[in-house]
């Protein structure tokens, strides 16, 4: 099997096994076993059971491509959009769940999981803070919890309503989420 076709293998063996026993009932001996490969090429590529967690859930989600459409709106609707098709991907909806309960006890990837939400949620406060060099967000502009309130509802939703996320509903959520974070408006004092 070639390097590329094995790693495939790899990872699609991880997913599916993570996704009947949960991340905690996953072995690098079963990954092996389901891949055909020898368990000393998973650790020869990955290195450790948590990096291959992480990277099997990771290949589920497409290459961030971050915007710059000129407006936090349209820069916000392509990142949560972004979002959207990756909770929706069948196999993230089977799997990261089970991911973010195992690394609360694996120090390992509570770090690697941590690194990946940092680096997205990088490119949102990217976005913001062109958004505030335009005018478009209030000054004193929280922008931690900014993020939270545009991708927490979509969390939510998927997660633990364990709802689909529906794109004509996403215009609706930014819709709010835009009032709450556009520029105080400074109240003129009538005479």
């Amino acid at each position: 099997m070639s390097g590329a076709r094995s790693e495939e293998a790899i990872l699609r063996a991880a997913l599916d096994l993570m996704a009947e026993h949960g991340v905690g009932g996953l072995t690098v001996d079963a990954v092996a076993a389901r891949a055909g490969v020898g368990k000393q090429t998973i650790y020869r590529h990955w290195g450790s059971r948590a990096r291959l967690v992480h990277d099997a859930i990771a290949c589920t989600n497409d290459p961030l491509v971050e915007p710059d459409t000129g407006s936090l709106r349209g820069d916000l609707e392509a990142l949560v959009a972004q979002l959207a098709r990756f909770l929706s991907n069948p196999d993230t909806g089977r799997v990261f769940p089970s991911m973010l309960e195992a690394a609360e006890r694996d120090p390992e990837l509570a770090e690697l999981r941590q690194a990946h939400a940092d680096k997205k949620r990088d490119a949102f406060r990217r976005v913001l803070a062109r958004a505030a060099e335009r005018g478009e967000v209030d000054a004193e502009l929280d922008v931690e919890a900014a993020i939270d309130l545009v991708v927490g509802p979509i969390f939510y939703r998927r997660l633990v309503a364990r709802t689909q996320v529906r794109s004509d509903a996403l215009g609706h959520h930014l819709d709010l989420a835009l009032r709450a974070v556009a520029p105080r408006q400074e109240s003129v004092a009538v005479h």
